[in-house]
């Protein structure tokens, strides 16, 4: 398209339309997360006797559907994984392989995982990959791995057995992943879930395997509670007779509780939730609200240089909105539409022109326009790259009626 503009509208329903979310495989997961994002680092921590591959099963009957479905074992023969999980490629990083170590792993992991395709990769547990190579190489490994996996927008499958970490390890693995299931005693609690609305962290369910398939159901209150219990005090770094102290009640009635074999009396809550500096409804979330909400893009972000704004974006609570805008060379954008506010243009990359009504002044890489009174009616690049471009829109907040006289 050299020497040729490009012209865009906004059409966020056709956008919509366009969009392929990833899936568990489980319709009530999916229902309660939204689906996966794309890039999303999934662990399943395993307690007791139990394994992930129910999940890894539900997650893989999707496999068509992706650019690379690919297992990495370090333990098992490419055989074995295939007649668990049929129709996926093989990464043997066992020992003895070309892959049997972090790096050159890492590297055929990117090789495989393109930038903006919809890849699957699941893992052998990390309790496997630290037996073979150690807790501090696994460690090094999965840290590395996840925000690769993350950027590349792959969808990645990890697990491990619940107490096998240190607590410290345990919570470095946490913060580098981006959703967290927590499965014991026939009950799935989503320990962690980044981008999704507050009150998804805590959702607990019952689990039933029916032959090869996971079914899941809303989870009795008291099994609810259990979850939320143990997931603020693992937040908090107690143990339960700590947090039994806190309560004014005995160890036991708290392990109780965890298990989700007794509930707790609304008076030991409240008390509970004051001594927590927390809500009552942050107790039973098992979570405290952090303050933020994250926009995740359900859909990888395809490397297409068309002018047309993908939301990034669309919060009508707090009247912001984001778009992302790559223009190709001489490509023009025509925002489509008038917006009574503020908006931003900022340029990550290019030189870029603004087009206004008063103006059109250009900005390079770097720079970034404010209009408060002048709406921006379209953007233009001008250098011999691509450009990108974020588009900030601010609504004008809504004025209050007058009182009738």
């Amino acid at each position: 398209m050299r020497g040729e503009a490009a012209c865009a509208t906004i059409d966020l329903e056709a956008m919509l339309e366009d969009t392929v979310v990833a899936t568990t495989g489980i319709p009530e997961l999916d229902l309660a997360l939204g689906g996966l994002y794309w890039g999303d680092n999934v662990v399943w921590e395993i307690e007791g006797s139990g394994t992930a591959e129910p999940f890894f099963r539900a997650a893989v009957t999707r496999a068509g559907t992706y650019d690379t479905a690919a297992y990495v074992t370090v333990t098992r023969s490419p055989d074995e994984v295939r007649a668990v999980f049929p129709g996926l490629d093989v990464l043997d990083a066992r020992p003895g392989s070309p892959l049997a170590a972090a790096d050159p792993l890492i590297r055929e992991m990117r090789s495989r995982c393109k930038a903006f395709e919809r890849d699957l990769l699941l893992f052998d547990p990390l309790d496997a990959i630290a037996e073979q190579w150690g807790a501090d190489c696994a460690q090094h490994f999965f840290t590395r791995g996840c925000p690769m996996l993350l950027e590349l927008g792959a969808i990645a499958y990890w697990s491990l057995a619940a107490g096998s970490y240190p607590l410290a390890l345990r919570r470095e693995i946490e913060e580098v992943t981006q959703c967290v299931f927590a499965v014991a005693d026939g009950r799935v609690r989503i320990a962690k879930a980044e981008g999704r609305p507050f009150g998804v962290q805590g959702t607990v369910f019952r689990y039933e395997l029916e032959g090869d398939t996971v079914s899941l159901a809303p989870a009795p209150a008291a099994a609810r509670l259990g979850g939320a219990l143990r997931s603020i005090r693992l937040q908090r770094h107690l143990s339960q007779s700590e947090l039994a102290r806190l309560a004014g009640v005995s160890p036991s009635a708290v392990s109780q509780a965890e298990r989700g074999q007794r509930g707790l009396s609304l008076e030991t809550l409240l008390d509970l939730t004051s001594r927590l500096g927390i809500t009552l409804d942050e107790l039973l979330r098992g979570e405290v609200a952090p303050g933020y909400r994250l926009a995740r893009r359900h859909d990888p972000p395809r490397r297409t240089s068309d002018g047309k704004p993908v939301a990034l974006l669309d919060d009508p609570q707090t009247g912001l909105r984001c778009y992302l805008i790559r223009l190709p060379v001489k490509g023009t954008s025509e925002l489509g539409f008038t917006h009574k506010g503020i908006e931003l243009i900022a340029v990550a990359s290019g030189l870029v022109q603004v087009v206004l009504a008063t103006g059109r002044p250009v900005l390079r890489q770097g720079e970034a326009l404010l209009a408060e009174r002048s709406g921006i009616s379209a953007v233009r690049n001008l250098s011999d790259s691509e450009a990108v471009v974020f588009w900030v829109l601010r609504d004008e907040p809504a004025r209050p009626e007058a009182a009738p006289v």
